[in-house]
């Protein structure tokens, strides 16, 4: 760990947690806290910890009881601050707490994300060059059963042993990530008809303005990963939403194509999800026996999604992007 780590503000949304087990946030929180403790000698100042809430949702008192219980210590390492932002959802929490940030850079952590060792360095580092203007960390799904074990292996997310993968693939997550606070109030997530597109959108829209960022597989989190079947199936559900709003934006307007491009986008994620089962269930402790059931559920979930892919390439109609994101290039597909 380097001798001195710049001032630093971490950001974190409390939208996750509401949703997730209540163990995976205390998983969470006791990983961040230990990260933080093993920073600590590091920084000059204490860092900023900002929890953003919709009030609308949930009570400080909740938030602070489960941090007092889970990761007391938290307090002594960080200035921690519980920050009410009543109707701001995910990305506008992200945004928000950039706003309020007092440093130069901006550390973006979700509610349910894990920390492994190494994590925060790992973001802070490639700032010592000037250039660079966003980070891009590494976050894997975490699992526990059947269903969890599937979606690590069928979700965007990569393997841990992915390390060399994860650092050539052009995307940045929300859920890990930093940026310098300038450049990001500049350049804040928009503000879409989508549900989880607004990172694919954002990074090409920087990267078509030349503007350096990396992607580093030496700040790793584990994501708590999907809370039952059927929030599985509602996410599934948005996912072929999201497709076809971003097939919209970026390969064909007419309905027709939209229709028919649902179809290679089923083909290649359950082709995706079936290879890496058979060939990498071993790493997310899925037994042989178990992997045909778990194709089975890959496929049930890309069916719900490719059903609302199908949906909205007939029945929805988008509006225009904001200006500054409508000659983005193509997002990596997810």
């Amino acid at each position: 760990m380097p001798d001195k780590l710049p001032d630093v503000t971490i950001v974190i949304e409390w939208e996750n947690a509401i949703d997730v087990e209540e163990k995976w946030t205390k998983r969470a929180m006791s990983a961040f806290e230990t990260e933080m403790l093993r920073c600590s000698p590091a920084f000059a100042n204490k860092p900023a910890v900002l929890y953003l809430y919709d009030s609308k949702s949930v009570k400080p008192d909740e938030i602070d009881g489960q941090l007092r219980s889970t990761a007391p210590k938290l307090y002594e390492c960080c200035d921690v601050k519980l920050i009410a932002a009543p109707g701001l959802s995910y990305y506008k929490l992200k945004n928000r707490g950039a706003e309020l940030s007092t440093t130069d850079i901006v550390v973006m952590l979700d509610s349910d994300a894990g920390p492994r060792p190494g994590w925060l360095t790992g973001l802070l580092t490639p700032f010592s060059d000037p250039e660079v203007k966003a980070v891009g960390g590494f976050t894997v799904l975490g699992h526990e059963d059947l269903l969890s074990r599937t979606m690590a292996l069928s979700w965007i997310f990569d393997l841990p042993s992915e390390r060399e993968k994860t650092r050539l693939r052009k995307k940045i997550h929300a859920n890990n990530c930093a940026f310098r606070r300038d450049f990001l109030l500049s350049n804040p997530f928009p503000d879409l008809e989508a549900f989880k597109k607004q990172c694919g959108f954002w990074l090409r829209r920087i990267e078509a303005r030349g503007v350096k960022w990396l992607r580093t597989p030496d700040a790793m989190t584990i994501h708590a990963p999907h809370p039952g079947g059927s929030f599985i199936l509602w996410r599934a559900w948005t996912t072929g939403l999201d497709r076809d709003f971003q097939a919209y934006h970026t390969v064909s307007r007419n309905r027709f194509n939209r229709f028919f491009y649902s179809f290679y986008f089923f083909v290649r994620k359950v082709s995706r999800s079936w290879w890496r089962i058979i060939t990498r269930g071993r790493e997310a402790e899925l037994p042989v026996w178990q992997r045909p059931p778990a194709m089975l559920l890959g496929l049930s979930f890309f069916f719900v999604a490719f059903c609302g892919e199908l949906y909205s390439a007939c029945f929805r109609s988008f509006a225009e992007l904001p200006k500054d994101f409508s000659s983005a290039a193509l997002p990596e597909a997810t």
